[in-house]
């Protein structure tokens, strides 16, 4: 799978490299309304097998500088874990505020903080256990990475971040790196 992700960043990396520059230079932010200076966005995610996953993730940010933007998110996920002979199934939902700091050219570091809401998962080994016994727990996680954007036209960025969730204890996140491939679509 992560060869597959390599690949397409490569491939992504190489035509944005070798088309020269899609675009002008950006205009500077404070000649922008507030309205240009605003984007929407989000990405899509599926991982099937063992561990299976659906999420959603929609943001809207603010270009508060050039070099500099932020955010808020609302998210969705379902995930389906069997790793370990049990199925274990969870809806987890949450919210999310991030910042962007563009470091060279489409470079750019992200940071975010996340609150999301989901079932425990079932003690290993516990044969007395009631699964529908699981508590509803409130988990808090910080991600921080880098990304790439890619103008794919004027108002149109496609986004690939690697980022690290900082929570060791995280329910939620096993894999540390993830990927994330999403859009920003200025207004």
């Amino acid at each position: 799978m992560r060869s597959v992700l390599y690949l397409l960043l490569g491939a992504l990396l190489f035509f944005n490299v070798h088309s020269g520059h899609l675009f002008a230079e950006e205009p500077d932010v404070k000649d922008l309304s507030p309205r240009e200076r605003t984007f929407v966005g989000g990405f899509l995610g599926l991982q099937v097998g063992t561990l299976t996953a659906v999420s959603i993730n929609l943001h809207a940010g603010y270009r508060v500088t050039n070099r500099i933007s932020a955010g808020i998110a609302g998210s969705y996920q379902y995930a389906n874990d069997t790793w370990f002979g049990e199925s274990y199934s969870t809806h987890m939902y949450g919210a999310s505020t991030f910042a962007r700091f563009r470091v060279y050219s489409q470079f750019f570091l992200h940071g975010e903080y996340e609150r999301i809401r989901l079932q425990s998962r079932l003690p290993r080994f516990d044969p007395d256990f009631d699964p529908d016994e699981r508590s509803t727990v409130t988990e808090d996680n910080v991600f921080l990475g880098a990304g790439y954007a890619i103008p794919v036209s004027e108002r149109v960025r496609l986004n690939i971040l690697a980022l690290y969730n900082l929570n060791q204890d995280s329910q939620a996140y096993f894999d540390n790196p993830f990927f994330r491939v999403g859009v920003d679509i200025f207004l």
